[in-house]
């Protein structure tokens, strides 16, 4: 349909929250929102899409520590702006339940689909994954992408 941008789900309409005092609009823009798996989030000139999350728990010489699993997440990065723009897989961090936010993890696992760091031209686009090693079972994982400019910006997927 039109409207295909992205809103937040349950967010309550003014007229049932009688206790909201101030009158504001909610904050529309990206980085106040959280994003699900498979949505394409457009900030500034990045386009970002969480393509899929995978669990592994590694193989016989690259394995995760005691009770962890890697997570290894598939994102497209696209430039929808006429400049070019800088792509790099520290970018990312993963948040999990216990309030830890990470960098990606070192692991030969996927080594061929890793996300490197470079540029895309204008209308360029790139895939890659990008590993990171989280508490077995966690439900909480969420991803956010944070260009090393934006140095107040963030862009949260959650990743269940």
């Amino acid at each position: 349909g039109k409207d295909d941008k992205p809103t937040a789900v349950n967010a309550p309409s003014p007229a049932s929250s009688p206790s909201n005092q101030s009158e504001q609009k909610p904050d529309e823009s990206p980085e106040n929102q959280e994003f699900k798996v498979g949505e394409t989030i457009q900030m500034g000139d990045y386009k970002l899409t969480v393509n899929e999350v995978k669990k592994s728990s590694g193989g016989d010489f690259d394995k995760p520590k005691d009770g962890m699993e890697f997570v290894i997440v598939k994102v497209t990065i696209e430039n929808a702006g006429k400049e070019k723009i800088s792509y790099n897989p520290f970018d990312f961090k993963m948040a999990n339940s216990q309030g830890q936010i990470t960098d990606q993890t070192f692991t030969t696992i996927d080594s061929s689909t890793h996300l490197n760091s470079g540029e895309l031209a204008p209308g360029g686009k790139v895939s890659g994954t990008i590993p990171f090693e989280q508490p077995k079972g966690d439900n909480k994982l969420q991803l956010q992408y944070q260009p090393n400019f934006w140095s107040d910006k963030t862009i949260k997927v959650n990743l269940q």
